[in-house]
């Protein structure tokens, strides 16, 4: 009977460790998140992440984010976008990216690119690097846009956030699941990155 106790204090303990992992990304960052019509300042850039293309076009929810710049572009609310994704030599989010801003009357001239963004820190991560130091706006869904507000926030970026769409998508159950496990992932790389 105690071993069982035991057993069931640890299983709490691991399960209220994400839990509050992900309470605190969320409540953290849920200030510096706004739809678009709350955006009233102009930003420099508009960062647009990647997420998956199909048959040579943008996924439903990359249409939703790049549909989102081209929203705030087209209000005056960024100067600039940036794409940001994966690119390897039979796939690549970018040039679909830019042919479909490029289609929708988005100036070659205000497009920037980044064919490095892996993933969601490594894209905000070379956007440092570029020594930007330009106003960002993030745009993703929401779900995506707490980690991605904190992972901004950790390497000091001035940044906010304007989520696409609030609709559920197809498997967003597993999603949903993934990101919750990112959001600890990445809560303790940063974390453990302010120990050295």
């Amino acid at each position: 009977m105690k071993k069982l106790k035991i057993i069931i204090i640890i299983f709490l303990i691991l399960l209220l460790i994400p839990i509050f992992i992900n309470c605190f990304v969320i409540f953290s960052t849920k200030k510096q998140i706004h739809n678009i019509n709350e955006i009233n300042d102009t930003y420099d850039i508009g960062m647009v992440l990647g997420c998956g293309i199909k048959n040579n076009e943008p996924s439903l929810m990359l249409r939703d984010r790049l549909n989102t710049a081209i929203s705030l572009y087209e209000k005056g609310k960024i100067k600039k976008i940036l794409i940001s994704g994966d690119v390897h030599e039979n796939y690549s989010e970018i040039d679909v990216m830019y042919k479909y801003l490029i289609n929708n009357n988005i100036p070659e001239s205000i497009i920037l690119i980044d064919n490095k963004g892996y993933n969601t820190s490594k894209s905000l991560d070379n956007y440092r690097n570029q020594n930007f130091d330009e106003s960002l706006i993030i745009i993703t869904q929401k779900y995506h846009m707490y980690r991605s507000i904190y992972i901004a926030n950790k390497l000091d970026l001035n940044v906010i956030g304007v989520y696409s769409l609030n609709v559920r998508y197809t498997n967003q159950l597993i999603r949903d699941i993934r990101e919750i496990l990112a959001r600890c992932k990445d809560f303790l790389k940063y974390l453990t990155n302010n120990w050295y």
